[in-house]
């Protein structure tokens, strides 16, 4: 009988996986750690179900080239230019910060230079599959502190390739200089920019050839190539294989066939970033674990301290709103994936004990544990520190004119808000913009608007701001926790100023109206509404009726669209607003019966309660109708009735003679 091991290992790792990723999920913690369970439950130091690591670590090596290669497709030039200011200067400051400090603390504890950096370059790392998991979970990605989490983790992510250059270097030296680093980057660099700019140039060119075939196999296949080649040759240049990876896919991510690319790769980049993870489960002692947990536990949560006052610490100094620094260090307190890779390296080149190694394994898997439950709490957290904390420096910040009054508020200069402080400019309107963008609120003191720093969610900052004399204050933020903060704010101190507010999702709609709004519009349920108003008008529905709908619709902040029952008396007002006397219009073709008849002839409003108050004839509408007024073709009939009535003269104006 036929026996492959590895066959065997992969049916036992997957099957084993399933059903722990299960529970996990089912527990609302992260993959990722049901991973790490998963091979430490079927390691040799576990239940022995998989003992030769070697075959796994290989497959776990291809994982980590796959995982960085379309992480460097997804990420593109065009994003990293992107990436906005706070997140580049808080991204990099804190891993300057955070390995600086514990380069100190291991030189107390006479840890040599480079096992000092090593472990600098490990607990800088945040994880950015948690991260982005909690967000997308909880819809705040698109919130302030959800663009500056992901804007430091892809700052984080891109520092790993300089972090393993020179890990690979100070592991084949035995003294460490200032020289030799400034040497070893320069020379790994040079070599990165020659492989960088020769693919630039071959990559476009090959896909392009590729695609003209139209075959997907060769088109995945050549992906493949490009990949594993780039990191080939780029190891042939004294550097490492996932770093090559990464260059292979940000050239990649320059082509117009990237996204395709990203598609075919995903489910290979899945199953080996899977089992890279489930390798690193293996790989830890659990009796290990065990002997030193009074150790391990208390280093773990030194770790989630001392990221969260760095990002904080940070935050304040870049002027940051101290509220969602604390958010934003909570979330990024933890280790991250990409230290496993910083961990491998470190061993394989001989600057990491295997006692270290087993630490920071330990410590990662319950810093990763650790902070989906303290993300829940984070709000709350920060909500009461930033109160205690924060309200100093707000007395610093600029007001609005005085005398200024009876003026809108746009809190947050996105697109929504932009777009409102054009059309306010243009018709004379008195608005100000709040944003805790400091590049935003620039751009628009740029474009000539009035605009205020500061963070909504504070009353103080909606008092400078003029909340006491405001008409109108629109929250076109995507931060659905700022906004309800904000809100509440804003009608306890005026109760008066008319509230409109945006919201993503449905659940937060009556939320906010039981905040005080005034409006809430809801992106899924305009969505909606712009469906059935394009196939209405499609089948010439009259534009007037079109609109009735739409208020109808909107009637009870989408009342009808939630499925919600509504009392008598709101149902007796939607019967009396879809009895209400409307307009609508009725062209005559060339075989309607009325042709030729005056309008006494007709007399449809004794037959129908409509009435004809207009005749647009040609280019011109004639409002005074007499009675012996002939009705041709090509008129257009402008009526006036309910929706009952219209319906049965749009009948009476098409019926067939007999």
């Amino acid at each position: 009988m036929e026996e492959i091991p590895l066959l065997r290992d992969i049916i036992i790792l997957m099957g084993v996986s399933i059903p722990v990723i299960f529970i996990f999920y089912r527990l609302g913690l992260p993959t990722i750690v049901g991973f790490l369970a998963t091979g430490v439950i079927i390691g040799p130091h576990g239940f022995k179900l998989i003992t030769e690591v070697s075959t796994v670590e290989l497959l776990a090596q291809i994982g980590v080239v796959m995982l960085l290669f379309t992480i460097g497709l997804e990420l593109s030039f065009a994003k990293l230019r992107n990436v906005g200011r706070e997140a580049v200067l808080g991204g990099g400051l804190q891993i300057i910060f955070t390995t600086a400090i514990i380069i100190i603390i291991a030189r107390i504890f006479n840890q040599p230079f480079p096992q000092a950096m090593l472990f600098g370059f490990i607990i800088a790392q945040s994880s950015t599959a948690i991260i982005l998991k909690i967000l997308s979970d909880r819809g705040e990605i698109d919130s302030s502190h959800g663009r500056l989490s992901m804007g430091i983790v892809i700052v984080q992510d891109i520092a790993v390739v300089p972090m393993v250059i020179l890990l690979q270097h100070m592991g084949k030296v035995e003294v460490i200089t200032t020289f030799l680093i400034a040497k070893s980057i320069l020379t790994a660099g040079l070599a990165v920019s020659l492989i960088l700019a020769a693919a630039y140039f071959l990559v476009p060119r090959i896909l392009y050839q590729v695609v003209r075939l139209r075959n997907r196999e060769v088109f995945i296949i050549t992906a493949l190539f490009l990949c594993l080649g780039i990191a080939w040759l780029t190891s042939q240049a004294g550097l490492s294989l996932a770093i090559g990876a990464f260059i292979a896919g940000l050239v990649i991510s320059e082509s117009e066939y990237s996204h395709q690319i990203v598609a075919d790769m995903l489910p290979f980049k899945d199953v080996f970033a899977s089992l890279f993870f489930i390798s690193i489960g293996m790989l830890l002692e659990f009796d290990y674990f065990l002997s030193h947990l009074p150790y391990i536990f208390p280093l773990s949560c030194a770790i989630l301290i001392l990221k969260i006052l760095v990002i904080i610490g940070i935050g304040q100094a870049i002027r940051y709103p101290l509220r969602l620094a604390i958010i934003v260090g909570i979330g990024l307190s933890n280790i991250g994936e990409f230290s496993f890779v910083l961990m491998k390296a470190g061993e394989e080149y001989g600057i990491l004990s295997k006692e270290m190694y087993q630490t920071f394994i330990a410590a990662s898997i319950l810093t990763m544990l650790a902070v989906p439950l303290l993300f829940e709490k984070s709000q709350r957290v920060a909500l009461r520190l930033a109160h205690i904390l924060g309200a100093k420096g707000i007395s610093s910040l600029e007001s609005a004119p005085k005398g200024f009054s009876n003026h809108v508020i746009i809190a947050g200069y996105g697109l929504n808000g932009q777009n409102t402080a054009s059309v306010l400019k243009a018709t004379g309107i008195e608005y100000i913009i709040l944003d805790i963008n400091a590049d935003r609120i620039s751009k628009a003191k740029k474009e000539k608007h009035r605009a205020l720093f500061g963070d909504i969610s504070h009353p103080e900052i909606l008092k400078k701001a003029g909340i006491k004399r405001a008409r109108v204050i629109v929250f076109a933020v995507s931060d659905p926790v700022a906004t309800r903060m904000a809100l509440k704010a804003a009608k306890d101190i005026n109760p008066s100023v008319y509230a409109i507010t945006r919201t993503r999702y449905t659940g937060e709609v009556e939320v906010l109206y039981k905040l005080g709004a005034n409006q809430v519009i809801s992106e899924e349920f305009e969505t909606s509404v712009e469906i059935f108003a394009r196939v209405l008008g499609e089948y010439h529905i009259p534009t007037n009726i079109i609109q009735n709908q739409i208020d109808l619709i909107r009637h009870e902040g989408y009342a009808m669209l939630r499925g919600l029952s509504l009392s008598k008396e709101r149902l007796m007002e939607l019967s009396s607003l879809f009895a209400a006397s409307i307009t609508s219009t009725f062209l005559i073709t060339e075989d309607s019966p009325v042709i030729g008849k005056t309008l006494v002839e007709l007399d449809l409003r004794k037959q129908t309660g409509t009435t004809i108050i207009a005749i647009v004839r040609g280019s011109k509408a004639v409002t005074s109708l007499s009675a012996d007024i002939t009705i041709n073709t090509g008129d257009v009939l402008v009526l006036l009735g309910s929706h009952a009535q219209l319906d049965q003269a749009v009948k009476l104006l098409t019926k067939s003679q007999k």
